[in-house]
């Protein structure tokens, strides 16, 4: 049975279609064909779409939590996991402090240390979306809004970026940070935070890896390439 969050997030997805077709931005008889479709669960199944060697499974990622959040009431991973995208991945992903996150990432063999700049840090951070309070598995997609600037996609309700959630991927997927720049894969911006300084645009932090782990602070109106805004959404 749906929770209420899923039930409200999906009457938002249904409003803005309606407002999308009664402004002739989409077909409504594509729409409607859709909607049957979902409805006997024809749902669509992406074309090539395979796990990347760095993911880890659902029991992997379950042990890992109950390993640094002892006392957290973990969900039951979903039956059945259906990716929109080809990049999309199965993730638990446990509320905590960013700095909290931040160091529990262990830095894999391949990186000498990570390093985070001094101001990228909680007093400048603010989230551009709700943050969720509860563990919870979500569709993690690192490589949405590749080569766009973050703040593209603010305000629109229909792309939710991700922003700690990006941490819980490097804490879950060790090895996430080795495939960055490899075969067109792209490394993160966390495009669901604004860092606010007293001077100054604002900016987003982003993850880059050379000879160590690196945590930065770019502006966000730059699009750059090959980084991404990564999104999720719950399963």
């Amino acid at each position: 049975m749906a929770t209420t969050k899923q039930l409200v997030g999906i009457t938002s997805q249904h409003n803005e279609i309606v407002k999308r077709v009664g402004n002739g931005s989409l077909d409504p008889t594509v729409v409607k064909q859709a909607l049957q479709d979902i409805i006997e669960g024809k749902l669509p199944q992406v074309q090539n779409w395979s796990l990347p060697i760095w993911w880890r499974t659902a029991e992997q990622q379950l042990e890992r939590a109950r390993q640094l959040w002892p006392n957290a009431v973990l969900p039951v991973p979903p039956k059945a996991f259906t990716p929109w995208t080809k990049s999309e991945v199965l993730l638990l992903h446990v509320p905590d402090s960013f700095d909290s996150l931040w160091d529990k990432i262990v830095v894999p063999e391949g990186h000498a240390a990570k390093y985070r700049r001094e101001d990228v840090k909680s007093p400048y951070l603010t989230p551009v979306k709700h943050e969720l309070k509860e563990p919870t598995w979500l569709a993690f997609d690192p490589e949405h809004g590749k080569g766009e600037s973050p703040d593209s996609f603010w305000g629109q309700s229909e792309v939710r970026l991700a922003a700690s959630e990006i941490l819980s991927a490097l804490i879950q997927f060790p090895k996430w940070s080795l495939a960055w720049y490899v075969n067109d894969t792209s490394a993160p911006c966390l495009s669901g935070y604004q860092l606010r300084y007293e001077q100054g645009g604002l900016k987003v932090p982003y993850l880059d890896q050379r000879s160590q782990l690196q945590l930065l602070d770019v502006s966000a109106s730059e699009g750059l390439d090959p980084w991404s805004s990564p999104s999720v959404r719950e399963c």
